[in-house]
């Protein structure tokens, strides 16, 4: 019951946030820096992380369960936009096809980042990451074509994008443990 308060909170709070923009302390920037060299676009990660902050000091805790809720939002809003809007505007074959294909993976992404969120608010941080690799497995079966654009390409870089940030976030959160080297037998 906590959980799902603490996440109706977080949503209300990512979903109506104002405007106004917090600059991070130095620390929570260093913390942000080390998530976004990690990914293909620092200046995307950097301004979704800070646009979500509330404050200037902000802990890795947060940041990650910001991310993964950001992510878990994008995947619900990009499937209800091709449920009601995509799909059913479609007139070419192909794209109702792509659209349809997309709307079975965006369910799964749902699932899955639903679950990665609920795992992070457990502390179980194996299975948030396990959750998180399984979205974006299903984000890459929403193929898009990009000799055939259509807004599932955009759509697809963004969720990716998000998830990978929430990713980074969580590792390091909790670093997964090392793989140990087996002993030699003498």
């Amino acid at each position: 019951m906590a959980y799902v308060h603490l996440l109706i909170s977080l949503l209300i709070f990512i979903t109506f946030k104002s405007s106004i923009s917090v600059v991070p302390d130095p620390p929570t920037q260093n913390l942000i820096n080390r998530i976004c060299k990690q990914t293909i676009d620092f200046k995307f990660c950097n301004q979704t992380i800070t646009s979500q902050l509330i404050r200037r000091q902000t802990s890795i805790k947060t940041i990650a369960k910001l991310t993964a809720a950001k992510a878990w939002i994008n995947a619900i809003q990009t499937l209800d936009n091709i449920e009601d809007s995509l799909l059913p505007k479609a007139k070419d074959k192909r794209d109702k096809a792509e659209f349809d294909a997309c709307r079975k993976a965006y369910k799964l992404v749902d699932a899955h980042l639903d679950n990665a969120l609920k795992y992070l608010y457990l502390r179980d941080y194996r299975f948030m990451r396990a959750y998180q690799a399984l979205a974006l497995v299903n984000i890459s079966m929403c193929r898009t074509s990009f000799f055939h654009p259509t807004p599932m390409v955009y759509a697809n870089w963004n969720m990716k994008m998000l998830t990978d940030i929430a990713i980074y976030a969580g590792k390091i959160l909790s670093p997964p443990p090392p793989l140990t080297k087996k002993s030699k037998k003498p």
